[in-house]
């Protein structure tokens, strides 16, 4: 198990916090692999600013598994502490992206410390690429508390 941190989940590149009601940000990772993912390898992508919540991601990879049956999956959520996941996905099997499609994520609720939001590989490639460019966008707005 290795783990694998872009810049945009360090702090060299501090999080953004909206100043207003509605705004909706977003803040990319990417990670370029040198190696083949493995069974249960984190990847951090991001981070999400304390008091927000997510309102959409996007995941755009290379072809991480070129086997004849691919079997590359991850899982979408917070790589440290609550172990919340937002979404499990196939995604990496073939070049190209996923978005958001689970209620999950819109519903987790905000806290008041910095979240760094990434990837777990769930399921080991059939035969993993050892080079690849795996992108996380991410679009959070402010919480809003109170009824």
């Amino acid at each position: 198990m290795a783990t694998l941190t872009a810049n945009a989940a360090t702090a060299q590149q501090p999080s953004i916090s909206p100043d207003a009601a509605g705004e909706v940000y977003a803040v990319r990772g990417e990670i370029a692999l040198a190696a083949a993912l493995a069974l249960n390898d984190v990847i951090e992508m991001v981070k999400l600013p304390a008091d927000c919540v997510p309102v959409d991601f996007i995941i755009d990879t290379d072809d991480l598994d070129s086997g004849a049956t691919p079997a590359l999956a991850m899982a979408v959520g917070f790589t440290a502490g609550t172990n919340a996941e937002f979404r499990a996905a196939a995604v990496g099997q073939a070049a190209g992206l996923v978005r958001m499609d689970s209620v999950l994520a819109p519903r987790i609720a905000p806290t008041t410390a910095d979240r760094v939001v990434g990837l777990k590989v769930t399921t080991a490639p059939a035969t993993g690429a050892t080079t690849g460019t795996i992108g996380f966008t991410l679009q959070y707005r402010a919480a809003r508390y109170g009824a």
